[in-house]
């Protein structure tokens, strides 16, 4: 059975209009109109006062202790969950996986250096389209922020799923990061079946990424 996935919306609360600010001081009075519009503007900038949008569990910390490191030569710094391992892969980059019996990937993390037309604006559709040109298939776009903060730079994630040319469907966070010296590309992914457990270890991966 093929997974429907579903698209993440989100929305933001603004203050209160001056329309809305009438109506309530007819309903209230002076001071319930002050109170209930002062309620309003915190609540605004407790939803609206951060970038992260979707991407509110990246929270740039270091790793937790007991997490291995691994290192590519622009000085990138992936870290990765006790139990995982790191396996070959293109020159300069640097993997780590869960393996299940008999070879299936259950959990993913790689960090690759920039490369060609690779660029933070426009990076959500710049990702789908790689993805379509690997010849991946059924690609939807989950998420997508700008702006975001990283322990050493800032960058732009897209959290997408697609099915691979063999069938296999995947769900991937994919962040480009620009540090002061280098940028760099991160990514996690794992199947739809063990997202739930697998997914927080990938975000708590790429909260602790070093470009």
């Amino acid at each position: 059975m093929r997974e429907r996935a579903t698209r993440i919306r989100t929305t933001t609360a603004g203050p209160a209009t001056e329309t809305e600010i009438s109506r309530i001081r007819r309903t209230h009075g002076l001071r319930g109109a002050i109170a209930i519009v002062a309620l309003s503007l915190l609540g605004a900038a407790a939803c609206g006062g951060s970038k992260q949008g979707p991407f509110a569990w990246l929270k740039p910390q270091p790793v937790p202790s007991g997490w291995g490191v691994a290192s590519i030569p622009t000085g990138a710094q992936l870290a990765y969950p006790p139990g995982w391992r790191t396996i070959h892969g293109d020159p300069g980059t640097a993997t780590a996986a869960l393996i299940a019996p008999g070879g299936r990937y259950v959990g993913y993390l790689n960090v690759t250096p920039k490369q060609g037309n690779e660029q933070i604006a426009g990076w959500a559709s710049f990702r789908l389209s790689h993805n379509a040109d690997e010849g991946d298939r059924n690609i939807t776009r989950l998420a997508s922020g700008t702006g975001l903060r990283f322990l050493t730079g800032t960058g732009s994630c897209v959290k997408d799923a697609y099915t691979t040319s063999i069938g296999v469907r995947y769900i991937e966070t994919a962040c480009i990061v620009k540090g002061s010296t280098s940028t760099s590309v991160v990514v996690g992914a794992t199947t739809p079946g063990t997202s739930a457990r697998i997914t927080p270890l990938l975000e708590r991966a790429i909260s602790g990424f070093r470009t």
